[in-house]
């Protein structure tokens, strides 16, 4: 861990009677909640923070998942007079989804998808994320209206709330403008379906004063020519910042102007449990260019031409993303900007351009437009392509830049974001104006981008709040901005990440005492006690904006860029089960400002001891996350470190015996699995499960659990019979398995695969490790192994628990001797699990080594015939096999052995993750929970490139996982 002194300002915490009312809240709401609820200091200060700058720790945590437990919360929060603030993905950047009150957390119960009849629409629940609902709606050419750049992490739920966009949404696409129906629970436990005719005939009776009151603000708007005007020219450009005061403009029934009031309302005015969007097209034709420009001017001008005066469209260019010259800097060093680079001076700013057409002839014709237009605005360079890969390269660019300028900023300080707009005339103005402004006030790290062609802009800046005048620097930048925008350009404060605390003081300066007025009637209608996320987009206290910052001290030099944005958290597989990366990162953080400052043991002890299980027992060290990361942290490496410093000198004893002995530890391991087969036929395989779950429940985790989908592996596979073999004793070289003049290749039998098993099949599927032998033969390659395959090991087992010396010194002599075998690295070495692979590649040597999947695609394949293919196989890419990107070469063999395959979405990594599937079978479970529903009907059985993978799928997806290359035999198998 790095040292640093650090500011002993102490990390918001609830007060005692706050701490005391969340845990009564707790046992209030004890059988009627399903999920799991927390009032620990661990726990609650996991959920203390969300992707903006500030930070409060929740007095309760609250996990739920239906209707009748949101009005349960409702009316818990009520007995207990603690505020409710409801939380999707916690990627909202103004700080509207963090509280020192109750935080009730989306459970799986909301992950409702339902795409109807033409596409046309699509019905989503509010834990869907948004890139899920779009990879439905892909096939039919349509997706969601918003498009926010974290549209690979942030849900429904918190978009419906922020009424967020994104590159191509601009104004018109937004969830105000594409909602057909929305479903909500009001602060007195009411539900409102705005698509049920009987729920909304019954609300006109029940709440008539509440919509006789809306419809009197309705008419108290009207008759003012100068506010309607005010609303109209707000909603004219992206504008986030207040209540919705349009839906009192654009519509007449009260009951349609509530359901627009709630877009945007960021969990102050009730809760969205359900929505209905129109969808829109996406044309399946795209062209793409990142194009620079000899200056900030040149390039917004270009832009106010390109946006149409304004105007949406959906054919033609759907999006134009502005991008400094200093933000071009913190990504330049990555491979897609490189053609861009010798086009790019200190100044020159650049554009990334999409344009979308129905056919190809429209697409070259819009092009054309676009590229007579960027010419006439001085670009000094124009590449578009309609290469797909690209364009998804340069657009993972720039929906990284959030973390990626983070990752920028200098270790310690906080990432600050802000979001405004201004009409598209005044854009080239707009831009210069900001930029000076961040730098008269000390932010000349910030950077600027945003979706120009809706006049918006986003840029990110830097600061030490630990430091003394950290917070008032910002507030003096923050009241400078607001006359900026709101002011002198007439623009909008906040364009789409949300009022939350971050604008809240300043909502009244952008509006005018007549709006302003009127949100506070809005707000008193919805929620008269001020239960739901109070202080949140409006507030009395015109400091909030500078309190309850985060700081981030340094803790461990793998994360200390991270920003806390989230973006890895669907990947994990423990996330809402224990902990994600973003919160063993910010709970780590926590523990050594709590170390360095020494302000308060007591509390730095409780964190460090219940950090064991939900921080290091349960992390999977996957490093998916790093994958998600735009700056690729690695927090699994960090996990694994704090592992090996908790490992006392019993344990490394042990690890040292083992790493010596590793024969005997893999014949014990085998043996074991054996004898538990063989118990199966004695005792019935649900008990013998549960004799072995009470044992490790009661050995506190140190005894596995069996579970009838592990079997036990053929051990190491040996050379056929009819093989003649040459003593290498005599020859002095390695054993040859087959002979002749053929191309060879050093086959290494994982351990994994040598000492776990597939299920049975109707298939009579060969072990992976026969199966690779017979392939490899029928492929014609002269095979070489190991002399001594017992006990032979990567290293990753010991490399995982945190003992790093002995994984490598058994994955290094492993190493040492495939070089030896491999003739100093002139015959490749491949192997049968991704794990494998990706750990013996990180070892010194010269063996070239290759995953089963690479070599089997590019090497066997060609060579085989296949002769009988499955109708459906399910394909399962795990963490290795995703770091290695192999997921092309798994899916072409398993196209090639079945007429369909169904890649399983809903599953990252497993969680089986070595051996946790033994002993913390919980992960396992969590990690696989929606697997069933990616098998379709018809599928019979899956596939995967690691034995223990297959094994933990087996359990819980329904279907029989098994390795790739026992499919591919089967499928090339010789039919007699």
């Amino acid at each position: 861990m790095q040292q640093a002194a650090l500011s002993s300002s102490p990390v918001h915490q609830p007060t005692p009677d706050r701490i005391a009312a969340g845990e009564r809240l707790v046992a209030r709401l004890k059988g009627q909640i399903g999920g799991r609820m927390f009032t620990d200091a661990l726990m609650t200060y996991a959920w203390s923070g969300d992707a903006s700058s500030y930070r409060l720790v929740p007095a309760a945590v609250v996990f739920i998942n239906s209707e009748d437990e949101v009005r349960a919360v409702i009316k818990a929060c009520r007995a207990e007079q603690l505020p409710l603030t409801f939380r999707a993905a916690g990627t909202s950047l103004s700080g509207q989804a963090v509280t020192d009150g109750v935080l009730a957390v989306l459970g799986d119960g909301w992950r409702k998808l339902d795409i109807h009849p033409g596409a046309d629409q699509i019905t989503l629940g509010p834990a869907i994320i948004v890139a899920q609902a779009n990879a439905a709606l892909k096939k039919f050419d349509r997706k969601i209206g918003p498009d926010p750049a974290s549209q690979a992490t942030c849900k429904i739920g918190g978009v419906v709330n922020n009424n967020s966009s994104g590159m191509c949404c601009g104004v018109a696409q937004n969830t105000y403008h594409t909602m057909a129906r929305l479903r909500i629970v009001l602060a007195d436990g009411t539900a409102l379906d705005s698509g049920d005719p009987a729920s909304c005939d019954a609300f006109r009776i029940s709440h008539a004063n509440m919509l006789d009151a809306i419809h009197d603000l309705h008419h108290q708007v009207m008759a003012d020519p100068d506010l309607v005007a005010l609303i109209k020219k707000k909603y004219r450009i992206k504008n986030t910042v207040g209540y919705s005061l349009n839906a009192l403009v654009d519509y007449h029934d009260p009951l349609d102007i509530l359901i627009h009031l709630m877009v945007g309302s960021e969990g102050t005015l009730g809760f969205v449990s359900e929505v209905t969007y129109n969808t829109v097209p996406e044309h399946p034709f795209k062209s793409t260019a990142l194009v620079p420009f000899p200056d900030p001017y040149a390039a917004a001008s270009a832009i106010s031409v390109l946006a149409n005066n304004g105007v949406q469209v959906t054919t033609g260019v759907t999006a134009a993303e502005y991008i400094e010259r200093r933000a071009l800097a913190t990504v330049e060093h990555l491979a897609p900007m490189a053609p861009l680079l010798p086009w790019l001076t200190d100044n020159s700013p650049a554009v990334l351009i999409d344009v979308t057409a129905p056919t190809a002839q429209e697409l070259e014709t819009e092009v054309e437009k676009a590229v007579a237009i960027l010419s006439a605005n001085g670009a000094t360079h124009i590449d578009f392509s309609t290469d797909e890969a690209r364009s998804h390269a340069l657009w993972d660019i720039r929906k990284g830049f959030f973390a990626s300028g983070g990752a920028a900023r200098p270790k310690g300080t906080s990432m600050l974001t802000e979001d405004v707009a201004a009409p598209i005339d005044r854009l080239a103005d707009f831009v210069i104006a900001m930029r000076n402004l961040l730098d008269d006030h000390g932010y000349e790290d910030a950077i600027i981008f945003g979706h120009a062609l809706a006049g918006n802009l986003h840029f990110q800046m830097s600061d030490d709040f630990a430091a003394p005048g950290a917070a008032e620097k910002f507030d003096m930048f923050s009241k400078a901005l607001s006359g900026l925008v709101s002011i002198q350009f007439g623009g909008s404060l906040k364009a789409e990440h949300g009022t939350g605390r971050a604008i809240a003081p300043f909502v009244e300066a952008e509006w005018g005492p007549k709006a302003y007025g009127l949100m506070h009637q809005i707000k008193a209608l919805f929620d008269p006690e001020n239960l739901l996320n109070p202080g949140v987009l409006l507030n009395a206290d015109d400091k909030v904006h500078i309190k309850h910052l985060k700081v981030m001290p340094l803790a461990d030099e793998l994360v200390d860029m991270c920003i806390e944005c989230g973006f890895c958290e669907p990947a994990c597989p423990s996330h809402q089960m224990t902990l994600s990366p973003r919160q063993r990162i910010a709970v780590t953080r926590e523990r050594e400002r709590l170390r360095v400052s020494g302000e308060n043991p007591e509390r730095l002890a409780i964190l460090d001891r219940d950090f064991q299980y939900p921080g290091l027992d349960t992390c999977a060290a996957c490093n998916l996350c790093s994958l998600r990361c735009p700056v690729g942290i690695e927090t699994g490496t960090m996990i694994i470190g704090q592992r090996g410093q908790r490992r006392g000198s019993t344990a490394r004893s042990v690890a040292g015996f083992a790493a010596d002995h590793t024969g005997s530890v893999e014949a014990f391991m085998r043996g074991g699995v054996a004898l538990a087969d063989m118990a199966r036929a004695i005792i019935p395989a649900p008990a013998l499960e549960a004799i072995t779950e009470t044992a490790r429940r009661a050995s506190g985790n140190r005894i596995p659990r069996l579970s009838r989908a592990l079997r036990h592996g053929p051990g190491a596979p040996k050379a056929p019979a009819k093989v003649s073999r040459d003593d290498p004793r005599d020859t002095g070289f390695p054993l040859p398995i087959v002979q002749g003049d053929r191309q060879k290749i050093v086959y290494f039998p994982s351990c994994a695969s040598r000492m776990f098993g597939a299920p049975q099949t109707g298939e009579n599927l060969l072990p992976v490790t026969d199966a690779m032998l017979a392939l490899l033969d029928r492929a014609g390659f002269d095979v070489t192994m190991p002399e001594h395959l017992n006990g032979q090991c990567c290293g990753q087992p010991f490399q995982s628990k945190g003992f790093p010396e002995q994984a490598t010194e058994v994955g290094g002599a492993l190493k040492r001797e495939l070089s030896a075998l491999s003739d100093g690295g002139a015959v490749s070495v491949v192997t049968d699990a991704s794990t494998c692979a990706k750990h013996l590649k990180e070892f010194p040597g010269t063996a070239p080594v290759l995953d089963s999947a690479q070599f089997l695609v590019t090497h066997v394949l060609p060579r085989l015939t296949i002769t009988q293919k499955l109708p459906t196989v399910a394909v399962h890419h795990n963490c290795s096999a995703q770091r290695l990107k192999e997921q092309p070469s798994t899916e072409a063999i398993a196209c090639a052995c079945a007429e369909h395959i169904a890649v399983l979405s809903s599953v990252t990594c497993c969680g089986y993750a070595g051996d946790k599937g033994l002993f913390f079978p919980e992960l396992n479970q969590h990690a696989t929970r929606f697997a069933k529903n990616d098998i379709p009907a018809g599928c019979t059985l899956g596939v995967s490139t690691v034995s223990t993978c297959a094994s933990g799928l087996s359990e819980h997806a329904g279907v029989p996982f098994v390795g790739l290359a026992s499919l591919l035999e089967w499928a090339s198998r010789p039919l007699h």
